[in-house]
């Protein structure tokens, strides 16, 4: 920036007492612009350099009555207003700050590692769990994973079939909205909706369930069922039947 525009901008700031330091730099900035943007018509019409930006410093007239009548375009009221605003605005992004990281952290669990979370519903031993990777997205960008399954009881008691879930949003900042409830399941072995009991739990940026149903015919797969808002699928989840013990 040549040192004459910058001098002049400094000049005229002197007098704009309320305008907040962004806004001087804009004015500077724009002042310097302007005479830089003259200086170069001049320079295209046949002046030398010299005369051109000589010509386009004079052009813009005194600093100090350029400085008072941008002075009344930032009365004191104007600083205050701006001081609020910006107040308003850094306790807001503060305020998002403090939100976001937590539901960001829950998102990252919940779509890698859900039985680290304090929201697995933990009613059967880790270790008796098959990991399970079937996943499905929702129209608003939601997904359910089933992350694990597992069957208990006997021929003699009849058989229950447990899954676990994590939902979360692709969006890491968004909250799941869908999930287990938005299903209604049966077997591949009777299209009868099936009673369906558990637990869940979760946090901003994720969700969990635990889902049981009993009386499950040994060797069946679980199908579940969504049929909303003009969107309808079934996902299938193989049970571990290879697990349950043979009497």
């Amino acid at each position: 920036m040549d040192d004459h525009f910058q001098n002049y901008g400094n000049a005229v700031c002197k007098y704009i007492n309320h305008a907040t330091g962004r806004e001087k730099d804009s004015i500077r900035a724009e002042l310097a612009a302007h005479m830089e943007d003259h200086a170069q018509a001049l320079m295209d019409a046949g002046y030398d350099e010299d005369h051109a930006r000589n010509a386009a410093l004079t052009a813009m007239g005194d600093p100090a009555e350029v400085g008072k009548a941008l002075n009344r375009e930032y009365p004191l009221r104007w600083l205050i207003l701006s001081r609020l605003f910006l107040t308003l605005a850094v306790c807001t992004g503060l305020l998002l700050l403090l939100a976001f990281p937590g539901g960001v952290y829950a998102s990252l669990v919940a779509r890698t590692a859900p039985m680290q979370s304090g929201y697995h519903t933990v009613s059967i031993p880790a270790e008796e769990l098959t990991p399970m990777d079937i996943k499905q997205t929702f129209p608003n960008g939601d997904v359910l994973w089933v992350y694990a399954t597992a069957i208990t009881g006997d021929d003699d008691q009849g058989y229950t079939a447990h899954i676990y879930t994590s939902s979360y949003n692709k969006n890491p900042l968004r909250d799941p909205y869908y999930g287990v409830g938005a299903l209604l399941f049966t077997t591949d072995a009777s299209s009868d909706v099936l009673p369906r009991s558990g637990g869940g739990g979760g946090t901003h940026g994720a969700a969990y369930f635990h889902r049981t149903f009993d009386c499950i015919p040994k060797g069946a797969s679980l199908l579940g069922h969504y049929d909303q808002y003009g969107t309808e699928f079934t996902i299938e989840i193989p049970l571990p039947w290879e697990e349950v013990a043979t009497p």
